[in-house]
C-alpha cells in the first residue's frame, strides 16, 4: 500500500506481520501459470515486556532477522485496527497523472489531520462494467507518526521494508486465488478480535465490513451466546450483501469462501441465512503449503491467512 523502495532481492515477498504477543513471517514466490508456493512460515513469541503495537512489536526485529537469516528479502508488514483509515470517495475529474496531488488537497477535508502529516495511498474499485456511475476509489491514510516509526524499526534490523499493507489487502490478495473467472468472490475470515468480510472482482477489493466479533469472544461464549453472536454475524453480512447487490449490480457473485473459528455455530446460520453456496478456506487448493505440513490444519490456515495473503502481493499491482 505504502511503498518506499523498488530494490530487489530474494524473489517475492516476505511478509513480518505483529498478532497479539507474536510475529508472523511467510515469504511467497510467485511464477507465471503457476499456483504461489509458500517458502517460508514461522512465528515467534514476542517478550512479555514488549507492548502492543505495530512499532514497538517490530523492535525485536533485530535478533529475529539475524536467527532466521531475514535480510535477503524484500518486506512487507502490516498496519492493524485503528492505525489508518480507509476511505471510499468519488474519484477527481482530474487525469490519472495528478490524481494524487488533487487527493493531496482533498484530504484536509476528509481527516482530522494536516495534510503534511499523512501518509496516503490509492485503491481504484471495480465497477463490472456499470455505466453512468461516478468512478468511485478507496484511500487509505496513515499519519506518518504511525508510519515512521516502524519504518524505522525496519532500518535499525536491516530488513528491506518496501512496503506497508494493509489487512483488507491481505484478504483480498488470498481471496483472487479463489476467484471464479468473471465473477464476484465473498471471504469472511475471523481473527482474534474482529472478523472481516470482503467482496472481491477480478483481484481487486470492491467493498468491505469489519465485524467487531472475533474468535477469542466466540470461545469464551456460553452457547447461547454463541448463537446470538453467530446472528449477529450473519445479520452484519445480510447487510453488505444487500448494500454490494444495489451499488455493484453489475458484478455477480459466485459464491463465498468462510474461515471460521471452531464450534461457531456459523455453518448453520449460513445455510438457513445467506443466499450464496459458501465453503471452507483451503490454501492448499490454490498455493503450495506442502513444505508446511501444520498448515493442512484449518485453524493454523485462519490464523495465517493475513500474513499468507500479505506475502501474495502481487508484482503487478501498485497496492
Amino acid at each position: 500500500m505504502f511503498s518506499f523502495t523498488k530494490r530487489q532481492r530474494e524473489p517475492g515477498w516476505l511478509a513480518v506481520c505483529p498478532r497479539f504477543g507474536r510475529v508472523d513471517f511467510a515469504h511467497v514466490t510467485r511464477e507465471t501459470g503457476q499456483p504461489p508456493v509458500l517458502r517460508k512460515w514461522l512465528s515467534e513469541t514476542v517478550p512479555a515486556v514488549v507492548p502492543t503495537g505495530v512499532a514497538p512489536l517490530v523492535a525485536c526485529l533485530g535478533d529475529m532477522a539475524k536467527r532466521h537469516e531475514l535480510k535477503a528479502f524484500r518486506c512487507t508488514t502490516q498496519l492493524r485496527g485503528g492505525e489508518y483509515q480507509l476511505l471510499q470517495i468519488e474519484a477527481p475529474s482530474v487525469p490519472d497523472a495528478e490524481m494524487k496531488e488533487a487527493l493531496h488537497w482533498k484530504l484536509k477535508d476528509l481527516v482530522d489531520l494536516p495534510a503534511e502529516d499523512a501518509s496516503f495511498d490509492i485503491l481504484p474499485i471495480p465497477d463490472g462494467g456499470a455505466v453512468n456511475r461516478p468512478h468511485q476509489l478507496y484511500l487509505a491514510i496513515a499519519a506518518k507518526s504511525i508510519v515512521v516509526p516502524v519504518v524505522q524499526c525496519f532500518q535499525d534490523a536491516g530488513l528491506d521494508l518496501a512496503a506497508i499493507d494493509l489487512p483488507e489487502l491481505a484478504q483480498r490478495n488470498v481471496a483472487e486465488l479463489f476467484e471464479d473467472e468473471n465473477r464476484g468472490l465473498a471471504f469472511l475470515a475471523f481473527t482474534e478480535q474482529s472478523a472481516l468480510l470482503t467482496f472481491t472482482y477480478r483481484g481487486e477489493l470492491f467493498a468491505f465490513r469489519r465485524i467487531e466479533i472475533g474468535s477469542e469472544q466466540i470461545a469464551q461464549a456460553s452457547a447461547e451466546r454463541r448463537l446470538q453472536l453467530a446472528e449477529r454475524v450473519v445479520i452484519e453480512m445480510q447487510r453488505s450483501m444487500d448494500t454490494v447487490d444495489r451499488q455493484f449490480s453489475t458484478i455477480s457473485l459466485s459464491r463465498m469462501v468462510v474461515a471460521l473459528p471452531p464450534d461457531s455455530g456459523l455453518e448453520e446460520q449460513f445455510r438457513n441465512s445467506i443466499y450464496l453456496p459458501f465453503e471452507a478456506m483451503d490454501l492448499a487448493r490454490v498455493m503450495d503449503i506442502s513444505a508446511f505440513p501444520e498448515l493442512a490444519d484449518p485453524e493454523q490456515q485462519r490464523r495465517a491467512l493475513r500474513t499468507i495473503g500479505a506475502a501474495l502481493r502481487n508484482e503487478e499491482r501498485a497496492a
